[in-house]
């Protein structure tokens, strides 16, 4: 059993997220922005944003912040978070910025931070950004800095992209999630010789993530299905998650790309120490098939900044999470949906067969329930729930397991059971869901 408590009051898993207007405002985005510019010291920083309403006024605000310290700014306009990340190395920028809550729905918005490497901000940073929140007091430089311009700054994501793989031949069908893919992911694999066919590319953002996506698989499935497609992909609203499905329209998640990717590293002795880095929910029959492979998996908490921070203290080159983060640390130091499904759809191409063939893992069962509450961390460490979920593992033996924890992006307590047997593996998330909903107040 696993929970996640943090002693951070804006930043979750994944940056800062809430509601836009209410737990996220253009005062707080100003704060951050004005930040980040301090800590700059007349460097540069870049932002971008997906297509949420609330975007523009937030990336505003950011930009206003950073300026008014004394640090340059680019605004990169609609870009996939993967692109800021990596401009934000390539232009050898001192912080890069993403308005965008990925997954979420329109009405929330979200605040991701990278470092000058490209990877997502320290934890102590984190909390020098939360202090100077919580001052609420902005700081003006003796001098403003100036806004740089933008045009060029793709084309280094542009040829690292292209360097990665070459798609010819392929037909590719993508869910862009009316969100930021919809800008780039397109074109970005037209030029590496696939035919593309796209859905859900609206630049509207009151459409984000709406029954389409990562979280909904469905739509591309449907979609593949309809063309004759050798694939497709379905990005989450900033594009640094994905979620596959071969030619027969059967889901191939992140677990999954993490298992193919790695085989084939390996088969051509690319894949370093013979070891992925996963997390807590990375499934028990991955592990067992990457096991049987001779690849080790050595798992981290949720959040891809805890997957990259173990892939470089540790050396390795290919890791993620099950919801489509997959970080390729050959090619970038951060979640990249767009790069990995290039990468997945060239070790199709290369293998002469098709994904399906490839994605022959099986995984165990696992069920999902989760509970909207306010009182997420409370419940989760309460004493009586923790001794009834010991007495469900006890059931599930070593062939399954609970995961029990708060969300770290909303206002839920996220349940997952796992075991051999999809029987159990139901049973018990609802024995858990239903113990919380007749014990606690939510």
């Amino acid at each position: 059993m696993s929970n996640h408590s943090s002693c951070k009051r804006y930043f979750g898993t994944d940056g800062i997220r809430g509601i836009y207007g209410e737990e996220l405002t253009d005062g707080l985005a100003m704060l951050v922005g004005n930040k980040l510019g301090m800590s700059a010291k007349g460097g540069l920083v870049v932002v971008g944003r997906d297509t949420r309403v609330s975007g523009n006024n937030l990336a505003r605000a950011v930009c206003e912040g950073a300026l008014a310290a004394g640090a340059d700014v680019m605004d990169m306009g609609v870009v996939p978070t993967p692109c800021v990340a990596f401009v934000t190395a390539c232009r050898n920028a001192t912080f890069g910025v993403m308005i965008s809550a990925s997954h979420n729905p329109p009405a929330y918005n979200g605040i991701k931070i990278f470092g000058n490497d490209g990877k997502k901000l320290s934890e102590s940073k984190e909390i020098e950004v939360e202090k100077h929140i919580a001052e609420a007091k902005l700081y003006y430089a003796q001098y403003r800095g100036n806004t740089v311009g933008s045009d060029d700054a793709f084309a280094c994501y542009d040829k690292m992209f292209r360097s990665a793989c070459k798609l010819d031949g392929l037909n590719i069908v993508l869910d862009c999630a009316n969100g930021a893919a919809g800008a780039v992911a397109p074109e970005l694999f037209r030029r590496a010789g696939a035919c593309v066919f796209v859905v859900n590319d609206s630049s509207d953002g009151r459409l984000i993530n709406a029954g389409c996506g990562a979280l909904h698989p469905d739509a591309v499935a449907k979609e593949v299905l309809r063309t004759g497609a050798d694939m497709g992909f379905s990005f989450d609203g900033d594009a640094d998650r994905v979620i596959a499905v071969d030619e027969n329209g059967k889901v191939v998640d992140g677990d999954m790309i993490i298992y193919i990717l790695a085989r084939r590293l390996k088969s051509q002795g690319r894949l370093p120490h013979d070891t992925v880095v996963g997390t807590i929910h990375t499934n028990m029959g991955v592990e067992a098939a990457l096991g049987s492979l001779g690849i080790s998996l050595v798992r981290t908490d949720v959040g891809d900044h805890n997957v990259i921070e173990k892939m470089c203290d540790e050396g390795l080159s290919v890791g993620g999470e099950q919801s489509g983060h997959i970080i390729l640390r050959e090619f970038s130091q951060t979640g990249d949906g767009m790069l990995a499904g290039a990468v997945l759809a060239n070790a199709v191409r290369a293998s002469g067969g098709k994904l399906s063939a490839l994605n022959d893992c099986r995984p165990f069962p696992q069920v999902n329930a989760e509970i909207v509450t306010a009182e997420k961390e409370k419940i989760v460490c309460d004493k009586r729930l923790r001794d009834y979920v010991r007495t469900i593992e006890d059931m599930l033996g070593e062939r399954g397991r609970i995961m029990l924890r708060p969300s770290g992006t909303e206002k839920k307590i996220r349940i997952m059971a796992e075991s051999e047997d999809g029987f159990l593996a139901g049973f018990a998330a609802r024995s858990i869901e239903l113990f919380i909903r007749s014990n606690y107040s939510l």
